[in-house]
């Protein structure tokens, strides 16, 4: 039976059978993320396929990188605590100071901005 990729270009047709392979690969940049605070593994983060003329933004949602962290998700509530810089509005991907329902979902970009890429 074969299985299908964990992500297909729409533009060059550049594939990753994996999450890893997506991750590893150097080509590919964390630009964004889209909160959903409904359903945080929901929401979606955004890389940046840099080759040649491609250039595309995949949309990839949160809950494909769900094995990442062993953090537990936190309860929704759908609003910033006290102290809240309001990263995840902004759309900023440094980690943040407060522990608040996104903390998993911050942790997960730190750990996919660190992700060794391959060497050529």
């Amino acid at each position: 039976m074969k299985t299908a990729p964990f992500k297909i270009c729409p533009t060059c047709s550049g594939h990753w059978k994996t999450l890893e392979d997506f991750l590893a690969d150097p080509e590919l940049e964390l630009s964004g993320y889209q909160v959903n605070f409904a359903d945080l593994k929901g929401g979606l983060f955004y890389f940046t396929h840099l080759p040649g003329n491609c250039g595309t933004t995949l949309a990839v949602p949160v809950g494909a990188f769900a094995g990442l962290s062993k953090r537990p998700m936190l309860a929704s509530h759908g609003r910033q605590p006290d102290g809240c810089p309001g990263l995840c509005v902004r759309n900023e991907l440094n980690p943040c100071p407060v522990e608040c329902e996104c903390i998993w979902v911050r942790e997960v970009m730190q750990i996919i901005r660190n992700w060794k890429k391959q060497t050529a």
